[in-house]
């Protein structure tokens, strides 16, 4: 028994659907080949099917390879949803495993299980941190906010899982990729079946870069996406989905705004002026009421008052 491991649990999202469609073939070599890369004695990784689990007595290599494992796959449309946790692991022994045409897996103790179980409480592709990380300083092993992890809530969660979770940020020269690598279409096309999930995962990104990119990339992100959205707008079936992408940017310019930290500031005025886009843009397709309707329902649920802020803050005049 290892007392204590580290250990992160991973189940690839979309497994079924990608390999119907035939795409999983290509990214699951990928994936092999990233795991094949990673060749460190102090990391255990076990691969089967849509799951991987890895094992480690050092926090430092668990945390960094949960991060090349996640980031590989979200730059390479290979979803991954996982958890980081504590707990004993069972030892094993290789002979054991494989005997003739027998692939045996023992159990592999309660830090596989808490893992695999945190994971499913997420309907997004990220890893969630075990609340017994920070039930006091001393439990934290090193986990630094803003850098290896942020605080988020996800806009569309599943029943009974609301609220604030600590999920794991890739790679930290990864994020601006991560962002441009995802557009519309593809929800629309490889991640139609989980477009909750989608969403989430792009809402999570959008607010940590919108919170944190330059002026200059804040203005060219909202506009690239105003450009897609009335160009993908005749294709959009869930008007309600596309929505809470726009609140999300919304709520992280507005967490830019509130912000005291140097460059993260945005000037009220050039606010004003990207929120009366995004809403204008709303109008034109004729997205506006249902913005309305979904931006007092986020209000009312998070108990928030962003949609009297962005009235105050751009004077709109809505009519509903």
């Amino acid at each position: 028994m290892i007392e204590n491991a580290y250990v992160c649990f991973f189940d690839v999202l979309g497994f079924t659907s990608s390999f119907i469609s035939g795409t999983l073939s290509k990214r699951y070599d990928g994936l092999i080949e990233m795991m094949n890369s990673r060749r460190d004695p102090d990391v255990t990784i076990f691969l089967m099917s849509d799951s991987i689990f890895c094992v480690s007595a050092d926090f430092q290599k668990l945390k960094d390879t949960a991060k090349e494992f996640y980031t590989w796959g979200i730059l390479n449309d290979f979803w991954l949803r996982g958890a980081i946790t504590q707990g004993n692991v069972t030892k094993y022994r290789e002979h054991i495993i494989i005997e003739q045409n027998r692939f045996i897996i023992p159990f592999l103790g309660d830090g596989f299980l808490k893992a695999y179980t945190l994971q499913t409480t997420l309907n997004i592709s990220g890893v969630v941190l075990d609340k017994i990380f920070f039930e006091s300083d001393e439990s934290n092993p090193g986990f630094i906010r803003g850098i290896d992890y942020i605080e988020y809530e996800e806009y569309l969660p599943k029943t009974g899982y609301e609220g604030i979770e600590k999920l794991l940020l890739p790679k930290s020269d990864s994020l601006r990729q991560v962002v441009d690598s995802m557009y519309f279409a593809e929800m629309l096309e490889s991640h139609a079946e989980d477009v909750d999930k989608y969403i989430n995962t792009f809402c999570f990104y959008i607010q940590h870069l919108l919170e944190r990119a330059s002026t200059e990339n804040l203005i060219a992100f909202v506009e690239k996406m105003l450009k897609e959205f009335a160009f993908q707008t005749g294709r959009i079936l869930i008007p309600t989905k596309i929505v809470t992408i726009f609140i999300a940017m919304i709520q992280g310019m507005f967490n830019r705004y509130r912000s005291s930290v140097g460059f993260y500031q945005c000037d009220p005025g050039q606010l004003g002026f990207l929120v009366n886009q995004i809403v204008s843009v709303l109008k034109q397709q004729g997205y506006l009421s249902i913005f309305v309707d979904t931006m007092l329902e986020f209000d009312k649920s998070r108990h928030t008052s962003l949609y009297k802020e962005i009235n105050n803050l751009s004077r709109l005049n809505v009519n509903r």
